[in-house]
């Protein structure tokens, strides 16, 4: 769980400085279209670690093969519905665009020092 706090305040903090910025600069509509972005990415990113660690205390083998099975399932999930549904209306494609990438290296940055400082067994050597 510390990967997924240490993520989601990275995240967080990414989403609240693009809100702040774009709503000051551009418009309401912007920073809302960037925290639909955020919404979706943290919420992408977070399942995907949540199924995996719950996998990973059943047993621990089960980790990566339940984190890869989520992440396609997310993945052609998620592309379904952007393509079938789209943006909603009200959404500016630029605030959203660049809101997802901000809080992904955002959200890329919390977990990566996150893993660092854990010690986990990557294989079992007995």
């Amino acid at each position: 769980m510390p990967v997924l706090v240490s993520s989601l305040v990275y995240a967080l903090i990414g989403t609240a400085a693009f809100f702040l910025i774009s709503w000051l600069v551009a418009d309401w509509w912007y920073a809302l279209s960037g925290m639909l972005a955020a919404a979706l990415v943290i919420g992408f990113f977070a399942t995907g670690l949540l199924v995996a660690e719950l996998a990973g205390r059943i047993r621990r083998n089960w980790a990566m093969p339940a984190f890869l099975a989520v992440f396609a399932i997310k993945v052609f999930g998620l592309a379904f519905v952007l393509l079938n549904l789209g943006l909603p209306g009200w959404a500016n494609r630029q605030g959203f665009v660049l809101a997802a990438a901000i809080v992904l290296v955002a959200w890329q940055v919390g977990e990566i020092r996150a893993f660092s400082k854990a010690r986990m067994p990557i294989y079992n050597e007995s």
